[in-house]
């Protein structure tokens, strides 16, 4: 039995992210070296901190999100399961004279994330403390004799906190949230929710050839500074932060056909035919099951309210929307 979108807003559901890369980064360079790699500034981070970033080609290009946690004088890297094995690779090869270890920790341990209004009641009736309020707030405790962590991050636009679980107690945990009435999440329901919080997925949203400052103004904020000092894409990104935008961005639309649109269908204006594409499509509950649908879109035709259509059969009528129905964090 899987989770339903009323439990998930009304209670809590998990999902199972087992598949995400865990990397912890030791040394006494391990700051200057990930500085120098990823988008996001790490120099403020202290105990039971973490940061949003990106990881970025020397030409603007998106290669994975992820976060960072600052724990136990290390790094904690978390990454999608998509990109977790490229960036990992990439991080060993920029290692050379540098005081930095990088210890995968995926073998021993995997990711759940119960997300949901009454996440932490659920951590509550299963023993755990759930961690501060802030975003990516963190701490350990113990859990049937094993370490895990737990770290405050909304995947869906409820709330919600991942769980850094060692896999020798995984299935115990994940019995024992059952009995609490939290139940998993299946890819179709975690779909509508990250495109409800306004959540890109890596080789689903973007691609290689995406640049990061497309991604719109939440994912900016979330995961780019540009106050920080010198990294790999920075020149780039920076140079489209001076210029003020870049040609296209990925925004929310209400389309407002029956059929759901595939990934890659084009989107149309009375004046234009190139105006953009859309990356995926659901029936929304925030939006009273409506479609919901992000594309890339040509930065002339976002803002909120234009009229576009998708080139369906029959083709459908969409209109921009201001931002997610129900943005992550918020």
């Amino acid at each position: 039995m899987n989770a339903t979108y009323a439990q998930v807003a009304e209670y809590a559901g998990w999902l199972n992210l087992t598949e995400a890369g865990l990397v912890r980064l030791l040394g006494a360079d391990r700051l200057r070296f990930l500085q120098g790699q990823t988008t996001n500034d790490l120099r403020d981070l202290r105990e039971g901190q973490g940061v949003y970033t990106a990881f970025c080609t020397p030409t603007g290009q998106l290669l994975s999100d992820g976060y960072v946690l600052e724990a136990e004088d290390s790094f904690l890297l978390v990454l999608p399961a998509e990109t977790w094995g490229e960036i990992t690779a990439r991080l060993s090869e920029a290692v050379i004279l540098d005081d930095v270890v990088l210890m995968p920790l995926q073998e021993g341990m995997g990711l759940l994330s119960i997300q949901g209004s009454a996440a932490d009641e659920v951590l509550e009736e299963v023993g755990l403390d759930a961690p501060p309020r802030e975003p990516l707030a963190h701490h350990g405790c113990l859990w049937q004799k094993a370490e895990l962590r737990l770290v405050r991050n909304d995947r869906t636009g409820f709330g919600g906190v991942d769980l850094l679980v060692p896999y020798a107690v995984m299935e115990e945990l994940q019995t024992a949230l059952v009995a609490t009435a939290c139940l998993p999440i299946d890819d179709a329901l975690a779909t509508v929710l990250r495109y409800e919080a306004g959540i890109p997925q890596a080789g689903v949203d973007w691609s290689e050839r995406t640049l990061a400052a497309e991604m719109g103004e939440s994912f900016i904020r979330r995961h780019i500074s540009y106050r920080k000092g010198c990294y790999v894409g920075q020149e780039v990104l920076m140079r489209i932060h001076a210029r003020g935008h870049t040609n296209r961005t990925w925004v929310p639309m209400q389309a407002l056909g029956e059929a759901l649109p595939p990934r890659g269908t084009a989107v149309h204006a009375p004046d234009r035919a190139d105006v953009g594409w859309i990356t995926g499509a659901v029936h929304s509950p925030a939006l009273g099951g409506a479609i919901l649908a992000w594309g890339f879109v040509r930065n002339e035709y976002t803002p909120p309210d234009t009229r576009l259509q998708i080139a369906t059969e029959p083709p459908a009528e969409a209109v921009v929307l201001p931002r997610a129905p129900r943005p992550a964090g918020e």
